[in-house]
């Protein structure tokens, strides 16, 4: 078997047929489907399970609630040379995936460029050195909402079950950041292909976009799990504080500014912990040429009102983008 495709399903009976269909299943039998039902209330189950009478090669088994559960079920059952992880309303697109995987067999992360609704987002072009693993690791830190998602990339079974890497039940936010930066330090060989495979359907049903008032919470759980994971390493010590001011960004348009609550007192409450101004002290005013970096800067040197100006239109900017 070459590939296996994990799929976590949650109340998906409209979507879970369209993205089971685009992984190839029904044309190649080197392709298996592995489908995760956590907790689903709706008619997934009986879906999945009339496909499975059709195809051998898809398998439907449950787990407990949470996607990182679902993941690692189907990790545990994968049989497959490769995996790759599939959400249940995305579809993959590319007709060469036998052809890339057997092509490149000797690399341990394939990373390929994918869609989010009709947007190109060329991982290919974007990333300056391909080869060093060090500089990779550094960029996707830096640039995690492009690169540190648990999708659009091959990994390879075995080097996941020799180093027994699972997801981290306990994280709601930024688990696949987490789980793809350990795989990413046991792996030796990642390569670019400059292919498109996925397509990632944004949605307002995103768990990153519903309102939750343990948010902040959540993220920084994420944040103190991959610090203890980089710890051994302080060659990734600034582009870590970077990933940590990109968490910020995420905590401010997400929470904070969609949030009840007094939006400058708890900007300044956050901006204010530890964590987030050791982060800060890696940038000053002439990173005000990146844009995403400019509320950061404000917040630095406390100039919060023009940092809540920033946030409140991305939150507008944010809300359209969805209702696209």
């Amino acid at each position: 078997m070459l590939l296996s495709v994990i799929i976590p399903a949650y109340n998906c009976e409209k979507t879970i047929t369209h993205a089971i269909e685009s992984t190839g299943v029904f044309n190649s039998k080197d392709i298996e489907v592995i489908v995760v039902n956590n907790g689903s209330t709706d008619n997934t189950e009986r879906v999945v399970k009339e496909l499975t009478q059709k195809n051998n090669n898809i398998l439907y088994t449950e787990s407990i609630k949470g996607v990182s559960n679902a993941r690692n079920k189907g990790i545990e059952l994968a049989k497959a040379e490769w995996i790759t992880f599939l959400d249940a309303d995305d579809v993959l697109l590319n007709e060469k995936i036998k052809q890339i995987l057997l092509k490149n067999g000797e690399g341990d992360l394939l990373i390929l460029n994918y869609f989010v609704n009709n947007s190109k987002i060329n991982l290919f072009s974007m990333t300056t050195d391909k080869i060093n693993k060090n500089t990779i690791i550094s960029e996707m830190l830096e640039n995690p909402t492009k690169y540190l998602t648990v999708w659009a990339k091959f990994y390879k079974a075995k080097l996941i079950k020799e180093n027994n890497l699972k997801f981290d039940p306990s994280l709601v936010y930024s688990e696949d950041s987490e789980f793809l930066i350990r795989y990413l330090l046991v792996s030796k060989n990642v390569k670019f292909i400059d292919e498109f495979m996925y397509n990632y359907y944004l949605s307002e049903n995103s768990t990153v976009r519903k309102y939750n008032p343990q948010m902040i919470q959540e993220y920084e759980k994420a944040i103190r799990q991959i610090e203890h994971n980089l710890l051994p390493y302080p060659e990734f010590n600034y582009s870590l504080a970077i990933f940590i001011l990109m968490q910020f960004n995420l905590m401010m348009v997400h929470s904070v500014f969609v949030s009840p609550v007094n939006k400058l007192k708890e900007l300044r409450r956050i901006s204010n912990k530890r964590y987030i101004r050791r982060a800060l002290n890696v940038i000053n005013f002439k990173n005000m040429a990146t844009p995403r970096l400019i509320p950061l800067v404000f917040c630095k040197y406390h100039l919060y009102l023009l940092a809540t100006l920033i946030y409140k239109i991305r939150v507008i900017q944010n809300s359209n983008n969805v209702s696209k």
